[in-house]
C-alpha cells in the first residue's frame, strides 16, 4: 500500500456531506446510452482495466493515528463493483474500505444497453467522470488512455504546497477578502407551495457566443461576470458571497487528462456597484478569476452554506465511436455542492452552448427559476451593445418580463353610476330590500333614501354643495352612514374625522380640512328631529369631491387625500366585480370610516345590493362577540386588517362569514391556517391599494383547496387600473426585483388638499389626461404572473451595509412556532428589534425563538432582542403603530404590595400590556395609551387567570385596576373567589 495523503479541503467538505447524509455527498452517476453489437464480458474487462489504470478508482480512506480526519491511500488491487440487471442491485459505495467505483449494465435489446459508472465524489469529480467514460471506451477497443496525473500525485502535491513558504501568502489573499463581513445573496421568493422541477435548461444562440467572444475578454470571465451581475440585480445587493466551483485541469497543463477528485470551490467576495461600468466590470472579474486560481490551493475551509448561489463550467457530452458501438452519455451529474442555486454553463470549443440553472426546488419555485434562465440570456445578448454602460443600465427583460408587466393593466372599465345615484336607484327598484342595519334599528333601500334625501335638504340649505366640505365627527354608527351619503348627495365632500382621535389630532384635521360645517352626533340628532326644507338638490358628478380622507400616521402634518365622486364610483363597480361581491349579501362595517379600509364594504354593499351591519365597538374588541355578531347577524362579507383578525379569531370557537377581505398588511400562512381551520369553505381575498387611489386596486383570491402560501400575493388588477412596478430610474424591473409600485388609472386621487404640486402624483406619459402616482410601497413581479407587496422605500433599513426589508423579518418571525403577529423595528444604529405576539395558549421562549431565525435569515437580519408582548399598539385603521413599540422590555415590578391579589393582577396586566414599568391602582387604561384592540388580550387573560366570564364592556365601564376589581367581584358567586384565582 502507498503511502497516504492528506485530504483536500474539497474532501473534506465531501467527507462532512457524507457524515451527514447532504446531497453533495452522494455518488456522481453517469448514464450512457450503448447502441450497437455489445460484447459484455469485453465491457467489464474495460471497466476493471479502468479501476486498475486510475489510481482514484482505488483510492481507501484510513484513518491515521495523530490526524484528526482519515489519509488516503491507492491500493494494489482495484475494487471496483459490477453488476447486471440479472445479478441485483447496485453495491453501496464506501470509501473507507475501498469500493468507490462500481459499474451497472443493463440490456435493452440484442444492440441496446444502458451503462451506469458511478463514482464516490471524494476520489472523482464531474470533471474526472468524462474522462473516465473516455478512457473506458478507449480500453474498450484495445487503446491506452492517457493516465495524467493521479489523485495521489494531485493530493500530495497539494500538501507540499499547503506546506511551502508561499503557502502564507495564498492563506493572507484568502483572508483579506473579508468573506466573513458577507451574507449570501437572498434571492427572490416566493418559496414554492409545491415543490417543483429544480432545473432550467436553455440553449446560446450562435450570435451570442460569437458576441460574447468579441469582447476582448477571456470568455468565462464574461460568463461569471454576468451571472453576478443578474444576481445582484434581482436581489438588490451590491455586495455578497458567491461561489466559483472551478475545475483546474483548465489551469494547469499537468491535470488536463487526470481522473480524480480536482474540482474546488472557491468563495468570492463580490461587489457590483450600479455605476460601474460594464466593461470595467468584465475586467475586474477577469481579475479576480486570475487571482483566485493563483491562490485555489489555499482556500480556507468552511465556505459553505445552504444558502449558496454559485457559478460553474461544464463540458457538453458527446457521443464516442468505438467501431460498430457507439457511446452516447445522458448528461453529467449536477455540480456541487448542492445550494440554493447554481449556473452551470455547458462549454464547447472555448465558446458557451447552453446553460442550466440547478436550485433546490424547496426554495426556489420553479417558475423563477425558469425566469431567472431568460433573464441570464438576455443580459448575455445585451452585454456586446452596453461596454460603456452603467451596470444598473443592462438590460435584463426577457420575454416573460414583458408579459407580466403587461398583465399589470386592468381589463376596460365599464361606465358606473355615482354613489348617489346608485342608492337612488336602489331605491327605486328594491325599495322594500333591506339596505341598513345597525342593532335591532333597520331600515330599507327606500327609507333609508328618504332619510338620506332629508339631511341633504338640511345640509343643502345650510350651504353645503359642490366644493364644499363636512367634518363629520361621529363614531361608528348607521348616523354616521346616513350622514356620509347625505353630505354627498348634497353635492359635497365628507371628511371622516374619528372621535376617538386625540384632541390634537381632531382639531389638525378639522382646521386643515377647512369645512362649511362639522356634524356631532347632538347636530345631526337636531337635524334629522325637523322637517326637511323643500328644496332642489343637486345631481352628483363624477367631477364633484365625493370625501377627503386624511392620511393616517403617528407623527407628521396629516394629508387630505381628495377622492371624487367619479373615482369612487369607479373603485365601486371595479372591486364589486372582481371580489365577486354580488354573491353577498350581508356586508359587515367593521372599522373606522376615517381610513378607507371599510370603504369597500361600506359602497361595496351598494354594488351588490346588499344590506350593510354596522358592528359596535365591543364586538370589535372581543374575539366571542365577534363570532356571534357573525353567526346570529348571518353575515356573509366581512373586510378587516389581517393582524386584527387574528387576534378576534384566537378563541375556541371562532366564527367566519363566506367571505374574507384583507387589507392593510401582508396576510401570512398562520392566519391563513387558522381561517382554513374555522371556516373550510370560506373565500379569501388579499386586497391591495393606497388611500391616493380610492381604496385599493389589486386583488387575489386565493382558491379554496390546495396548499397554502407563505404570503397571499396580488395577481389581479381592478378594471381601468394600471400597476407600474419601477426601478429607480423609472424603467419595468425584471421578474423577482424590488421595484416601486406606481398606480395610474381612473382610481387615482385628484391630489392632496391645498398641494396641486405635490411630487407623489404626475402626469400620465402613455395616457392624455390621468395621473400615476408613486406610492412608495414596494414589490417583486412574481414568474407566474402579479407580484408579491415586500415593504415600504421609506421602511428599509441598512444594518451593517445590507439593505434589510422589514416585512420579510415579519414574515420570518409570523413562521415561527407559537407566534400569532410580528413586528419590526429598528432602534439607533441599526439596531434591529423584533416583536412577537403568542397565539392563545403559547408561551415564547425569546432565546429559542431567536436560534429559530438564525437558521432561517442570515445574520444581519436577526434581530438582537425578540420581545414577546401581549398586543401590538396600532393606529386608528388598525396598522401597527410602530412609533409606539418599546425599545427594550419592561418590568411589571414594584406593584403596590399592600394592593388585594386580584388589584395586583391586575395592574399587571395592565403595565405587562402597555409596556410599563407600573399602573397605579387608580390610573386609568385608556388615558395611559390602551386600545380596544389591547382590551381583547385583557379579557383572554383574565378569563384563562381567574376562570370566569369577562365581558369587554366592563373594563370600558371600569378601566382602572381598582375599579375593574371591584366590578368583578360584583359578580363572586362566593366571597374571596377571585382573589383566591389570582393570588
Amino acid at each position: 500500500m502507498d503511502e497516504s495523503t492528506a485530504l483536500t479541503p474539497r474532501q473534506r467538505d465531501i467527507l462532512d456531506a457524507i457524515a451527514n447524509s447532504a446531497p453533495d455527498g452522494s455518488p456522481l452517476e453517469v448514464v450512457i446510452d450503448l447502441d450497437g453489437p455489445l460484447d459484455a464480458d469485453g465491457l467489464r474487462r474495460s471497466v476493471e482495466q479502468a479501476a486498475a489504470t486510475f489510481d482514484a478508482l482505488r483510492t481507501t480512506l484510513v484513518p491515521v493515528p495523530g490526524f484528526r480526519t482519515p489519509r488516503q491511500v491507492v491500493g494494489a488491487v482495484p475494487a471496483v463493483a459490477w453488476t447486471e440487471t440479472d445479478a441485483g442491485t447496485a453495491t453501496p459505495l464506501d470509501p473507507a474500505t475501498g469500493r468507490v467505483f462500481r459499474a451497472q449494465l443493463s440490456r435493452q435489446g440484442a444492440e441496446s444497453a444502458t451503462l451506469t459508472l458511478a463514482v464516490s465524489p471524494l476520489v472523482c469529480d464531474r470533471g474526472g467522470l468524462v474522462r473516465l467514460v473516455a478512457a473506458i471506451a478507449d480500453l474498450h477497443t484495445g487503446g491506452t488512455p492517457a493516465a495524467g496525473i493521479g489523485l495521489a500525485r494531485f493530493t500530495a502535491w497539494r500538501e507540499e504546497l499547503d506546506a511551502s513558504d508561499d503557502a502564507a501568502h495564498g492563506r493572507a489573499y484568502w483572508a483579506g477578502l473579508g468573506l466573513e463581513s458577507l451574507i449570501d445573496p437572498r434571492l427572490p421568493g416566493p418559496t414554492p407551495v409545491i415543490p417543483g422541477a429544480g432545473t432550467a435548461t436553455r440553449s446560446i444562440p450562435p450570435q451570442t457566443a460569437a458576441g460574447l467572444a468579441s469582447l476582448g475578454r477571456p470568455v468565462d470571465a464574461v460568463l461569471q461576470a454576468a451571472w453576478w451581475l443578474l444576481i445582484a440585480r434581482i436581489t438588490g445587493e451590491e455586495a455578497f458571497r458567491g461561489l466559483w466551483v472551478n475545475d483546474p485541469r483548465r489551469d494547469y497543463d499537468m491535470l488536463a487528462d487526470g481522473i480524480g477528485a480536482f474540482e474546488d470551490t472557491l468563495p468570492l467576495a463580490l461587489s457590483l456597484p450600479g455605476d460601474e461600468t460594464v466593461d470595467g466590470l468584465l475586467a475586474r472579474v477577469a481579475s479576480m478569476m486570475d487571482a483566485h486560481r493563483d491562490a485555489q490551493e489555499q482556500r480556507p475551509d468552511g465556505i459553505l452554506s445552504p444558502d449558496t448561489v454559485a457559478f460553474t463550467l461544464t463540458e457538453a457530452p458527446e457521443a464516442i465511436a468505438t467501431g460498430s458501438l457507439c457511446w452516447k452519455p445522458r448528461g453529467w451529474p449536477a455540480p456541487r455542492p448542492v445550494g440554493t442555486l447554481t449556473l452551470a454553463v455547458t462549454m464547447t470549443g472555448g465558446l458557451p452552448l447552453g446553460i442550466t440553472l440547478h436550485a433546490d426546488p424547496a426554495r426556489i419555485a420553479s417558475a423563477a427559476v425558469e425566469a431567472l434562465a431568460d433573464q441570464y440570456l438576455a443580459a448575455l445578448a445585451a452585454l456586446p451593445g452596453h461596454r460603456t454602460s452603467r451596470v444598473a443600465d443592462l438590460p435584463l427583460l426577457a420575454e416573460r418580463d414583458l408579459r407580466c408587466h403587461a398583465a399589470l393593466a386592468g381589463p376596460e372599465p365599464a361606465a358606473a353610476p355615482t354613489i348617489p345615484a346608485l342608492l337612488s336607484n336602489l331605491a327605486a327598484s328594491r325599495p322594500d330590500a333591506p339596505a341598513l342595519q345597525d342593532g335591532a334599528r333597520r331600515w330599507s333601500y327606500g327609507e333609508l333614501d328618504e332619510v338620506v334625501g332629508r339631511l341633504a335638504r338640511h345640509l343643502h340649505r345650510d350651504g353645503v354643495g359642490p366644493g364644499q366640505r363636512v367634518a363629520l365627527v361621529l363614531p361608528r354608527s348607521a348616523e354616521l352612514v346616513i350622514a356620509l351619503h347625505a353630505v354627498m348627495r348634497a353635492g359635497g365632500a365628507y371628511v371622516p374625522v374619528d372621535p376617538d382621535w386625540p384632541e390634537a389630532r381632531r382639531t389638525a384635521v378639522i382646521a386643515a380640512a377647512a369645512p362649511c360645517r362639522v356634524l356631532e352626533s347632538a347636530d345631526l340628532a337636531a337635524l334629522l328631529a325637523q322637517p326637511a326644507p323643500d328644496a332642489a338638490l343637486p345631481v352628483a358628478t363624477p367631477l364633484d369631491a365625493a370625501y377627503v380622507l386624511f392620511t393616517s400616521g403617528s407623527t407628521g402634518t396629516p394629508k387630505g387625500v381628495v377622492i371624487g365622486q367619479g373615482q369612487l364610483a369607479s373603485y365601486v363597480a371595479a372591486a364589486g366585480a372582481a371580489l365577486d361581491l354580488g354573491t353577498c349579501r350581508r356586508f359587515a362595517l367593521t372599522s373606522t370610516v376615517a381610513a378607507d379600509l371599510g370603504n369597500t364594504t361600506l359602497f361595496g354593499v351598494l354594488a351588490a345590493a346588499g344590506c350593510l351591519v354596522v358592528a359596535d365597538e365591543a364586538t370589535m374588541t372581543d374575539g366571542a362577540a365577534f363570532a356571534r355578531f357573525i353567526a346570529d347577524e348571518a353575515i356573509d362579507c366581512v373586510k378587516i386588517v389581517p393582524s386584527h383578525l387574528a387576534a378576534l379569531i384566537d378563541t375556541p370557537a371562532p366564527v367566519l362569514p363566506g367571505t374574507l377581505i384583507l387589507g392593510g398588511e401582508s396576510t401570512g400562512r398562520p392566519l391563513l391556517q387558522a381561517i382554513r381551520a374555522a371556516a373550510p369553505r370560506c373565500r379569501i381575498f388579499n386586497h391591495y391599494g393606497p388611500t391616493e387611489t380610492t381604496v385599493g386596486v389589486m386583488v387575489h383570491a386565493l382558491p379554496p383547496a390546495g396548499p397554502l402560501p407563505e404570503r397571499l400575493p396580488l395577481d389581479r388588477v381592478l378594471a381601468g387600473s394600471r400597476v407600474l412596478l419601477l426601478d429607480p430610474a423609472g424603467r419595468p424591473v425584471p421578474i423577482g426585483a424590488v421595484g416601486e409600485l406606481v398606480i395610474g388609472g381612473p382610481q387615482v386621487a385628484r391630489g392632496y388638499l391645498g398641494r396641486p404640486d405635490d411630487p407623489a402624483f404626475r402626469a400620465d406619459p402613455e395616457r392624455d389626461g390621468e395621473r400615476l402616482y408613486r406610492t412608495g410601497d414596494l414589490a417583486r413581479l412574481l414568474p407566474d404572473g402579479g407580484l408579491q407587496l415586500v415593504g415600504r422605500a421609506d421602511d428599509q433599513l441598512k444594518v451593517r451595509g445590507f439593505r434589510v426589508q422589514p416585512a420579510e423579518i415579519e414574515a420570518a418571525i409570523l413562521s415561527l412556532p407559537g407566534v400569532a403577529q410580528a413586528a419590526v423595528k429598528v432602534w439607533g444604529e441599526g439596531r434591529l428589534i423584533g416583536y412577537a405576539i403568542p397565539s392563545a395558549g403559547s408561551v415564547l421562549d425569546p432565546a429559542a425563538l431567536r436560534e429559530e431565525l438564525r437558521r432561517r435569515l442570515p445574520d444581519a437580519m436577526v434581530p438582537a432582542e425578540l420581545l414577546p408582548l401581549d398586543r401590538l399598539p396600532r393606529l386608528g385603521n388598525g396598522k401597527i403603530d410602530r412609533v409606539a413599540l418599546p425599545e427594550t422590555a419592561r418590568s411589571t415590578a414594584g406593584m403596590d404590595e399592600a394592593a388585594a391579589p386580584l388589584e395586583t393582577l391586575i395592574a399587571g396586566l395592565f403595565a405587562g400590556l402597555l409596556e410599563r414599568d407600573r399602573v397605579g391602582m387608580a390610573e386609568n387604561l385608556f388615558d395611559l395609551g390602551g386600545h380596544s384592540l389591547l382590551v381583547i388580550k385583557l379579557v383572554s387573560r383574565l378569563r384563562k387567570r381567574l376562570g370566569v366570564e369577562v365581558p369587554p364592556g366592563i373594563v370600558f365601564d371600569h378601566p382602572t385596576p381598582a375599579g375593574l376589581a371591584r366590578a368583578l367581584r360584583a359578580g363572586e358567586t362566593e366571597p374571596g373567589q377571585l382573589d383566591r384565582a389570582a393570588a
